[in-house]
């Protein structure tokens, strides 16, 4: 038998127990006798997927939630059920939804591990939800209004760097939060004392948390502890972090267990619960008999409701649009210092936005230069607004997942990612948490976070701080891509992102166009055109009244070089080109495209990141499914690494000699080929 880590069999007074926590007691019988019950509808092939049971810790959430306020909030983990039922009581709706079942407290869209109901969230992600709690606590510390917010953790998330980047924020900003780590020793199959090294204790008060141990085996103590650990986090407005020694009594999910059998019926022999059903009292009678009849209610409600089958895919977003004359703004501002503006503006109008990032203050106590961002664009906004703008660690998960915190508690987030290339660090909390949310637990949950990053080369900076990324991002559900370019004022952009947006938007701000001026030039012997769209396409054509010969479509930064390309091959070559240069590139609206393709049937798409399974590839794909065929198509991407070398990173990115050869190229094969015509 392995070695228990707690080697005392307390045996308990049981009547003293029903005397003291009666309500604790019969919340923690409801989630077990409802687990056991999912089991056996897991048996019966009534439950689908997975049920991870909390068997043997359902004292935990029973005793938390007699110290919680109405608006303190819950955020949950894949084993959550328990934590679900003692903040809720709502056997009923979570039947429904582990059955699969439009009557469920998700409507049947969450399941076992995604469960959404007043001040509770749940996430099945190991130490993913931890950020997120950070941020609700951030915006209730913000609001001053004495709420909490608890992250429930396993042991196996002690593995996980997430938590430390979120322990250490929020001990940095003394935020109102209790961890409380649910400690069984084993995740999944995997023994703590082979994933674990050091101390729990001495871990967490690295990070300057205050640090509480108890177990669930002495109800005294649990109980005492977790009234402090919740008092301490409320009274103090400081984060705590309570450790429970506690032990499993069923699989991981199901029948997956690798355990030594003798040790799992040594703690089941020890464990409250078994004890008080053992004792077979007349008031445990009493209590079980009313816990049977509700959870038979329960699942005879779940299976006389209708099973949720249709499950709508993504609408079609492409739709036709209309185009009016540019109107070129009379502005001599750089980029940078436009979007500046816009967010001096929104500040001052809107208390609830908040912008987090890595280097955006102006001066603080620390340093008594001026900073104000990497590129400037935050420059004295800190010093404008305070604690609304505010510097953080080098921990770009957690910021994103603070921001969708923050979002889901009320406030309006702006992150800054320092350099695109580290958004990658960032992508669990971008695919798996905030897009997620908006859409995962039966209803529409607005999340207006917003995600900015410069991307981009030309500036020296080498293969890690020079990419454009956002291929990677294309296509993730709810999520909108933004790419600035130097025509669109950004600060009308960022206006109807605050206006419009409730779900997360990922803006690019191309590096070089920081220090460029927005261009009010016309261009010569073209005109610039925009559709009406909130996020606009602009469209540059011919002044002459002539067919183009090409549709050449780019995005963002490169606006700069095609429109010099496509000057050059109409002076030198007579060519002329039409530019489609969309600012929401995510969901993309191809009817501008198809448009201007049905008079050129010639397309050249010019990307400054990798094209291979990019922008690129899909609109060729809709061009495709359009059933369309182009006489010509060619692209322009960058599929090898960015050098340091300046002089060969603008060799290698797509400029202006190299655009204006591919369409010399396309325009002579076509003048070679009869079919082009």
């Amino acid at each position: 038998m392995v070695q228990p880590m707690n080697n005392n069999m307390n045996l308990v007074n049981v009547e003293e127990l029903l005397n003291n926590y009666r309500d604790v007691i019969y919340t923690s019988l409801l989630i077990r006798r409802s687990e056991e019950k999912m089991l056996q509808l897991f048996s019966e092939g009534k439950i689908n997927g997975t049920v991870h049971t909390c068997i043997g810790q359902e004292l935990i959430g029973a005793c938390l939630v007699k110290n919680l306020h109405k608006d303190d909030f819950i955020v949950s983990n894949h084993r959550g059920h328990g934590h679900y039922i003692a903040r809720t009581g709502d056997i009923k709706g979570l039947f429904a939804e582990v059955m699969g079942r439009i009557t469920g407290v998700c409507k049947g869209m969450g399941g076992s591990q995604h469960l959404l109901a007043h001040h509770y969230i749940s996430n099945g992600i190991q130490g993913g939800m931890t950020p997120i709690a950070a941020g609700i606590a951030m915006a209730y510390k913000i609001k001053n209004n004495k709420n909490i917010a608890i992250a429930f953790i396993g042991d196996g998330t002690l593995g996980e760097g997430i938590l430390y980047e979120t322990l250490n924020i929020c001990g940095l900003w003394s935020l109102p939060i209790l961890f409380i780590l649910e400690n069984n020793s084993y995740a999944q199959s995997t023994s703590m004392k082979q994933s674990f090294s050091g101390n729990v204790r001495k871990r967490v008060e690295g990070f300057g948390i205050k640090y509480l141990g108890t177990d669930t085996w002495n109800m005294d103590s649990l109980t005492s502890k977790m009234s402090s650990a919740v008092n301490i986090v409320r009274n103090n407005q400081t984060p705590c972090f309570l450790e429970i020694e506690t032990y499993r009594l069923k699989p991981h999910s199901k029948g997956d267990d690798n355990r030594d059998k003798e040790e799992i019926l040594w703690y089941s022999k020890k464990d409250i619960l078994t004890q008080i059903v053992a004792s077979n009292s007349k008031d445990v009678t009493t209590c079980l008999s009313d816990i049977n009849k509700r959870i038979d209610y329960a699942v005879e409600f779940a299976s006389n409701s209708p099973i949720f089958d249709t499950c709508k895919n993504a609408s079609n977003t492409s739709v036709g649009v209309s185009y009016e004359n540019f109107s070129f703004p009379e502005i001599n501002k750089r980029i940078n210092e436009l979007i500046y503006d816009s967010f001096r503006d929104l500040f001052s109008k809107d208390g609830n936005l908040i912008m987090i990032g890595e280097d955006i203050e102006y001066q603080n106590q620390f340093t008594t230069n001026s900073y104000g961002g990497a590129f400037k664009v935050t420059k004295n906004l800190s010093k404008l607004f305070k604690e609304r703008i505010k510097n953080t660690p080098i921990s770009e998960a957690a910021i994103v997942g603070i921001g969708t915190g923050l979002a889901l508690a009320g406030m309006k987030p702006i992150v800054e990612i320092m350099f695109g290339d580290f958004i990658t660090l960032a992508f669990d909390q971008i695919i798996n948490h905030a897009t997620k949310f908006c859409s995962m637990f039966g209803q529409e949950l607005d999340i207006p976070l917003v995600i900015r990053t410069p991307m981009g080369g030309r500036r020296g900076y080498g293969p890690t701080h020079s990419q454009s990324l956002e291929k990677y991002l294309l296509g993730i559900p709810n999520l909108s891509i933004i790419a600035l370019n130097y025509r669109i004022n950004p600060a009308d952009i960022y206006h109807t992102i605050y206006m419009e947006s409730s779900n997360p938007t990922f803006v690019i701000e191309n590096k070089v166009l920081y220090t460029r001026k927005l261009n009010n030039n016309e261009m010569l012997g073209f005109s610039i055109q925009c559709t009406n769209e909130a996020y606009p396409t602009l469209r540059i054509r011919s002044n002459y009244e002539m067919l183009s010969d090409i549709t050449v479509f780019c995005y963002g930064g490169m606006l700069e070089e095609v429109e010099n390309a496509v000057k050059f091959a109409f002076e030198e070559e007579e060519i002329i080109c039409e530019i489609i240069c969309p600012t929401l590139i995510n969901p993309l609206n191809i009817e501008p495209i198809i448009s201007s393709i049905s008079e050129t049937q010639k397309l050249l798409i010019i990307e400054e990141g990798n094209n291979i399974a990019a922008l690129g590839s899909e609109i060729s794909a809709k061009i495709a499914e359009r059933g369309i065929t182009l006489k010509k198509f060619k692209r322009i991407g960058v599929n090898v690494i960015i050098p340091c070398s300046f002089a060969a990173e603008n060799n290698l990115l797509p400029n202006k000699n190299s655009i204006f050869l591919k369409i010399k190229e396309m325009h002579n094969e076509c003048k070679d080929n009869s079919n082009c015509h």
